[in-house]
């Protein structure tokens, strides 16, 4: 009788760890789910404001440049004094 309820209580803690087991491995799934949402998510964003940043340096290249061949031209256009 003694041999029986170790067994059960055996049993019962087995159960019980692998209950625990499964919840946990249950949570980090869904944690490696929400992380893997988040690198796309910033991988995107990343993706987009490099376009951008390098969008906006093209214009500044082009403004410049058109500056300095303007500015060779047509000096008297820039002076505004009296």
């Amino acid at each position: 009788m003694a041999n029986e309820r170790t067994g059960a209580r055996k049993v019962r803690k087995l159960r019980a760890s692998r209950e625990g087991w499964k919840e946990r491995a249950a949570n980090k799934q869904q944690e490696i789910k929400r992380l893997r949402g988040t690198v796309r998510d910033l991988t995107t964003s990343r993706a987009h404001w490099k376009t951008r940043v390098r969008e906006l340096e093209q214009q500044v290249e082009t403004l410049q440049q058109a500056s300095a061949s303007t500015s060779c031209v047509f000096p008297a256009l820039f002076f505004l004094g009296g």
